[in-house]
């Protein structure tokens, strides 16, 4: 399963972790559980919102594979909250 270095935005900031996400995985059906797991060792993200996962300066899509999107193994995930409108 392919591993990628994930930065995340937290409440005592930056905070990294490798994280295992198979191939045929999108970040809708894995990052609840990546968040969970954040949460247990004590992290919390920062801000209030919804999740952005940002790579190369891009923000992903949730609903695509990692590797659809141009990411590969190794490469480095940011993690942070975007606050909505309303």
């Amino acid at each position: 399963m392919p591993k990628y270095q994930v930065y995340f935005d937290t409440v005592n900031g930056e905070t990294k972790y490798n994280v295992d996400i198979d191939d045929g995985e999108t970040l809708d059906m894995v990052l609840e559980e990546i968040l969970f797991d954040l949460r247990e060792r004590g992290n919390i993200l920062k801000g209030e919102g919804e999740p952005e996962v940002v790579w190369n300066g891009r923000s992903l899509d949730f609903a695509q594979g990692l590797t659809e999107q141009g990411v590969r193994p190794s490469d480095v995930l940011r993690v942070s909250t975007v606050a909505t409108n309303g």
